[in-house]
Parts: structure tokens; C-alpha cells; sequence
């Protein structure tokens, strides 16, 4: 069966820090394991409920910190952690265009 992506995916051992949509509560320290144009997977030992609406926060390189709204869409378990697919859902034009220019520079993903 070959599995058919809609975006191509690079991978990632990225640290990040994942709030509530407000980003009043802190939720957990988790790993981003890969990322597309559309979405991110992440590793995390909180559990997530699907649909769940998470901001995540990051640095860049340069020790610039990003963020963006993502939403969860699936989990599966994985050794350690679980492992959740999580796409953009980011309606603020500045950090839309910060996660554009991100995608871009790092990942070559435009």
C-alpha cells in the first residue's frame, strides 16, 4: 500500500512548549518529530484530546521565539511518549507569516 501525503514532510527533533489556545496554561515540554507545509507531528507524555486546539512555541536557530495554533487530529501510542498529528490552525496574520518564513528558511517547505 503506498501512503499518499498531501504535503511533503522533513523531519525534526525540535524542542518545543505546548499552551492552551489562550496561552494561559502551560500543557507540556514536548518534541516536534517532523513538519509540512500543513501541520506538525509531536511526541508528547500529556495526553492530548482530538480536536484540542494547542499553541506551540519555539525558537529558531537564532534564538528567535515563534508560535503558532495548531490543531490535534490523531494519536498513536508510541514507545516512550505519545505521538500526536497536529495541522496549522493559525488565523493571526503576523504569526501566519512567521510560520511561513520559518517553514521556509529551515525546511525548505514553501
Amino acid at each position: 500500500m503506498n501512503e499518499q501525503r498531501k504535503y511533503i514532510r522533513r523531519y525534526s527533533a525540535t524542542n518545543i512548549e505546548c499552551y492552551d489556545a489562550d496561552k494561559i496554561s502551560y500543557l507540556d515540554k514536548c518534541v516536534m518529530v517532523n513538519i509540512s507545509k500543513g501541520g506538525i507531528a509531536l511526541e508528547s507524555k500529556k495526553h492530548f484530546p482530538l480536536g484540542e486546539k494547542v499553541l506551540v512555541s519555539l525558537y529558531t536557530p537564532e534564538n528567535k521565539e515563534i508560535s503558532f495554533m495548531t490543531q490535534i487530529l490523531y494519536s498513536s501510542q508510541g514507545g516512550f511518549a505519545t505521538l500526536y498529528g497536529a495541522k496549522f490552525y493559525e488565523t493571526d496574520l503576523h504569526r501566519l507569516s512567521e510560520l511561513n518564513v520559518y517553514l521556509l528558511k529551515y525546511y525548505n517547505l514553501y
